[in-house]
């Protein structure tokens, strides 16, 4: 049960990121920047997190250090969202989708591996593989035009900065053993404290209509600030962080689903293939085809049955 538990959160964490980064896309289009993203994830966020730490009665700050709190703020909080942002607009999607993904799986493994002292085993090794085919399959047919102004590499390292801090924050999660909602609603509250006050001094507020702020602060503070948030730090509890760090791996496919409904785009042939790959991974890195077939009673055997 813990293990299926967990599964579910894992996929529910990946569904809420596939849906709030194709609300980034559509944000973007809307007028918002990467300043008013970041605002609208964790005040958003904070948003939906107080009400439910006031009726559960849980303190955010207890049992946590200054210590604990910056660093999570640092690998969860704004300055994770301005490196992600950033690289956005310095390189192609394309880029984002193999690089970001891709290294949080493996700084998430090798602190597992090499700090925590968990073997990686076979079956995980092949699916994480399984699951970089799969998006270098959905990378491939990603639009390749680049920012004129900066090279492409400038917008790469900012994937691998944001994947290795966010490999950092799934392997902390479960190193320190923290509970999902109650991290979560301190990364929200202290990212809102710190980011609120410098956003009001730095950027003006764009004249946008009420609705386009309601829609961004479902998709960016109640998705990506918030649920996503709790959803994955549940499946690191019930998992570890080594099988929880295929999850963000998933985001890409099951965006190229989610923007069927939300921007009319149905997945081509490659898409397809990388959603088909990309599951495959899941499977053979969870072990599931090996739990149904070990679970699967064996057929009659007469000699047997004697002995």
């Amino acid at each position: 049960m813990t293990r299926s538990g967990g599964i579910a959160f894992g996929l529910a964490a990946s569904l809420a990121w596939a849906i709030y980064n194709v609300g980034v896309a559509i944000g973007h289009q809307q007028g918002l920047g990467n300043a008013e993203l970041t605002l609208l994830r964790y005040v958003g966020g904070a948003a939906v997190m107080l009400p439910l730490l006031l009726l559960i009665r849980v303190n955010p700050f207890a049992g946590t250090t200054p210590f604990r709190v910056a660093l999570l703020f640092v690998v969860a909080g704004p300055p994770f969202a301005w490196v992600i942002n950033t690289g956005y607009s310095l390189a192609p999607l394309s880029h984002a989708v193999v690089i970001s993904p891709g290294v949080t799986m493996l700084v998430a493994s090798a602190l597992a591996r090499y700090v925590g002292g968990n073997p990686v085993p076979l079956n995980r090794k092949i699916g994480m593989g399984l699951l970089v085919l799969g998006l270098v399959f959905i990378a491939s047919d990603q639009d390749s035009a680049l920012n004129p102004d900066v090279g492409t590499w400038a917008g790469d390292l900012c994937f691998v900065l944001s994947g290795t801090l966010f490999g950092v924050f799934t392997w902390l999660m479960s190193y320190w053993r923290l509970e999902a909602i109650r991290t979560t609603g301190m990364i929200a509250i202290v990212s809102t404290l710190v980011y609120l006050p410098l956003y009001l001094a730095l950027f003006d507020i764009p004249s946008l209509p009420a609705s386009v702020w309601a829609q961004q602060i479902v998709y960016q503070g109640a998705l990506g600030g918030a649920l996503a948030v709790v959803f994955f730090t549940a499946a690191i509890a019930h998992l570890g962080s080594g099988s929880a760090a295929i999850f963000p791996a998933l985001v890409p496919p099951m965006a190229v689903l989610c923007s069927i409904p939300m921007t009319g785009q149905a997945p081509n042939q490659l898409q397809i293939i990388g959603l088909a790959t990309a599951t495959t991974g899941l499977f053979v890195s969870l072990d599931l085809l090996g739990n149904r077939l070990r679970r699967r009673p064996l057929p009659p055997d007469p000699a047997r049955d004697r002995r």
